[in-house]
């Protein structure tokens, strides 16, 4: 099964015998009818929703009351590789969803969105702006890139949903889906559609509830946003609103962009979402994070996921070994520096960046975790000195190139490896 078109319902057997032979025409030169089913995920209606479901040959799926239950019930009983949610009462086009079905492959979520160039919105003139304000607060207060996070229109990869829960009851699983989708590293794009009042019936939205629903669940969102876990992290603090935390970012990039360009073999270890690897776009990233390197995934740009404590290359691949912000999240283990020096060519060069715990470091930590307790600074359970930074790498033959400090507290040193001797 290709397509699954899940409707959620509540009254609306009118509607639904309309809408569905109307999709059953639009998909035909679309996929043949055995690769595609219309889904009606309904909440108890007291119509006669039931047979008109099966006079036109569609799944029916009883759900209790609530959106958020319908959507999250009636994604589980799908069976395409790809779901379009969409509803009832014509508002959403069906002639849209052979566009939307088009585009799949441009991200694993595309939304039918009002609000970008080219969308419109019917609808009257206070739902209209209060949905507007409600979108624009929540794009700002989350810092995303999506201006229609409200649209229930679209298609989603159902292999999302193997990492994205959708628990929220009500309309606000529309921006739970689209949070946690795009905090795991899912590509959402945009397409434009015009947005039509309803013929017939009456809209179970309300949006002043609506609205507290936003309200409500904002936090929640915002800590999940701003977590270490969310995927493009660290390419948010390269280009945070914050000044301070900007430009420390921006001067870690230029130090370890400086001390690696020039080399052509270069392995990122614990390379997340920062911006390296676009300023070295000869290096081979490598994170444990899945979502991070789905993030970051791009033509020509090679990701591996793998464990500092099990490189998976063979011994000496890389001229330069980057392991920035890496070693202070691990307990101490001899294997992590090992491992960083067997990958790396004899000769070749070592990038470490890690706080320095005695420097202020130890302040700036504890006022970052005042501030910012969703963040790092509770993730450091090995606190490194540069003394002994360079007493561990000095054991194992290399010798130190160089340091500079960020702000006298996160310490960033290159060292080189030590060249075999040649053979007698």
């Amino acid at each position: 099964m290709i397509l699954s078109i899940l409707i959620p319902t509540l009254n609306e057997e009118i509607n639904i015998r309309k809408l569905v032979p109307c999709l059953r025409e639009v998909m035909i030169g679309v996929l043949p009818e055995s690769e595609y089913e219309i889904v009606i995920a309904d909440a108890r209606s007291e119509d006669n929703i039931e047979q008109v479901v099966k006079d036109n040959n569609a799944k029916l799926v009883v759900v209790s009351r609530g959106y958020g239950i319908a959507i999250a019930n009636g994604i589980k009983a799908c069976r395409g590789k790809y779901i379009i949610t969409m509803d009832a009462d014509f508002s959403h086009s069906p002639y849209i969803v052979p566009i939307l079905f088009a585009a799949r492959h441009q991200a694993e979520v595309l939304i039918a969105s009002r609000y970008i160039k080219n969308g419109f919105s019917q609808s009257g003139f206070f739902r209209q702006f209060l949905s507007w304000i409600l979108n624009t607060f929540y794009r700002v207060a989350l810092n995303l890139p999506i201006r229609d996070l409200s649209s229930g229109f679209r298609l989603y990869h159902k292999r999302i949903f193997d990492e994205v829960a959708p628990t929220e009851v009500n309309y606000v699983v529309l921006q739970e889906i689209l949070i946690k989708a795009y905090s795991r590293g899912f590509r959402v794009k945009e397409v434009p559609f015009h947005y039509h009042p309803r013929k017939h019936g009456f809209s179970k939205s309300r949006i002043l509830a609506f609205g507290k629903d936003y309200l409500r669940a904002l936090f929640k969102f915002w800590r999940l946003r701003n977590s270490h876990e969310c995927a493009d992290y660290d390419e948010r603090a390269f280009n945070s609103r914050f000044y301070f935390q900007r430009i420390w970012q921006k001067r870690r990039y230029s130090i370890i962009c400086d001390y690696a360009r020039e080399y052509r073999a270069i392995l990122d270890i614990g390379c997340g979402s920062s911006q390296i690897l676009d300023g070295l776009p000869q290096a081979v990233g490598m994170d444990l994070q899945m979502n991070m390197l789905r993030y970051k995934r791009a033509p020509h740009k090679v990701l591996i996921r793998g464990d500092i404590r099990h490189i998976p290359f063979a011994n000496g691949v890389f001229e330069a070994t980057i392991a920035s912000q890496v070693i202070e999240h691990l307990p101490r283990n001899p294997v992590i520096l090992d491992e960083v020096l067997r990958v790396t060519k004899p000769g070749g060069f070592i990038i470490i960046g890690t706080p320095d715990y005695s420097t202020r470091w130890r302040i700036i930590e504890w006022f970052y975790q005042l501030l910012h307790p969703s963040g790092y600074a509770d993730k450091h359970p090995s606190h490194w000195t540069r003394r002994e930074l360079f007493r561990e790498m000095e054991k194992r033959g290399c010798s130190l190139c160089g340091y500079e400090y960020i702000f006298g507290a996160e310490l960033i040193a290159k060292f080189q490896k030590k060249t075999e001797p040649l053979p007698q």
